[in-house]
């Protein structure tokens, strides 16, 4: 008995990790500090180049409301997948007219370094693809 609760502990703290993580990455989008968010990710995850140059044009040329839901967790108190779903409402900062919405089913992979967890896979990364003109 004792065990179990143990594992739910640590369970219940990698969820509030994760939660705290994806807290910090969409309050970094409403800002629109892009740099923020990228701190938040392992440097060598793939895609992280074109991540990093998306997520600035995205960032410059629109207001980003963002919300996000934990809608599933697994793995270790070290090591955690999660699956999000990831909705934004963009806003074009040019055209007031020009308003897209984003939803989609987001997984990230979440790893403990110290006493900091970062986020070191993120799919699809094409939901923070800069907005194009219609």
């Amino acid at each position: 008995m004792l065990v179990l609760l143990a594992g739910w502990m640590l369970w219940g703290d990698a969820e509030q990790e994760i939660t705290d993580v994806v807290s910090t990455l969409a309050g970094a989008l409403s800002a629109g500090d892009a740099e923020l968010f990228l701190k938040t990710l392992d440097h060598d995850m793939p895609g992280y180049r074109k991540l990093e140059q998306d997520l600035h044009a995205l960032a410059g040329d629109t207001d980003i409301s963002c919300t996000i839901e934990l809608l599933a967790n697994s793995g270790s108190a070290s090591a955690q997948t999660a699956d999000l779903d990831w909705y934004m409402v963009l806003k074009s900062q040019e055209n007031e007219n020009l308003i897209e919405r984003r939803r989609t089913k987001v997984t990230v992979k979440l790893e403990e370094r110290g006493k900091k967890w970062v986020v070191t896979s993120f799919a699809p990364l094409s939901i923070f693809a800069p907005m194009t003109a219609r």
